[in-house]
């Protein structure tokens, strides 16, 4: 399961690199409704609910239909579509909920075995949905995850320092 660390800056990191200079207020703005999906952490259905296809479907076609505010809609999707896509991997997440209640997942890792072997597996497909993914048991936030966004964020304040001080100083 990733950490909410890797949900905020796997995304951000992506954006940056493909979005558009005049975007990257956004970015930040919206950087939050990354995490979003975990809300169902606190409800019966955790890692279905809010981990599915449908949610940043029905937020592109409302950017596509808001044509004002489309790009706040489509940077919201990509960050709902980023977390869904992120937990496929860490597990699997309920892809077609509520109408198909099976966990979509994929498996993909390189080992070293013990006798230096490179051992590669790649698995996929659906699970069952079963209680310890309901009940939603595990972290919601982690140490390395806290200490990851700490350092990141006084990296960012560190490059933004000249502006900062200018604004204080107006």
């Amino acid at each position: 399961m990733p950490n909410w660390a890797i949900h905020l800056l796997v995304p951000l990191l992506a954006l940056m690199i493909v979005g558009r200079k005049e975007d990257y207020k956004y970015f930040l703005l919206l950087l939050p409704s990354a995490v979003l999906p975990d809300i169902d952490t606190f409800a019966i259905e955790h890692r279905a609910l809010l981990h599915n296809i449908f949610i940043p479907l029905a937020l592109v076609l409302l950017g596509i239909s808001l044509k004002k505010m489309r790009t706040i809609f489509f940077i919201i999707a990509f960050y709902f579509a980023s977390h869904v896509i992120l937990d496929i991997f860490g597990g699997g997440v309920v892809l077609f909920y509520p109408f198909y209640n099976e966990m979509a997942f994929i498996d993909a890792s390189l080992k070293v075995t013990k006798t230096n072997e490179l051992l590669w597996t790649f698995d996929y497909g659906f699970t069952a949905y079963d209680d310890a993914w309901r009940l939603a048991e595990g972290y919601i936030f982690d140490s390395a995850g806290t200490g990851s966004l700490a350092l990141i964020f006084v990296a960012g304040m560190w490059a933004e320092r000249t502006r900062l001080l200018e604004w204080w100083n107006k």
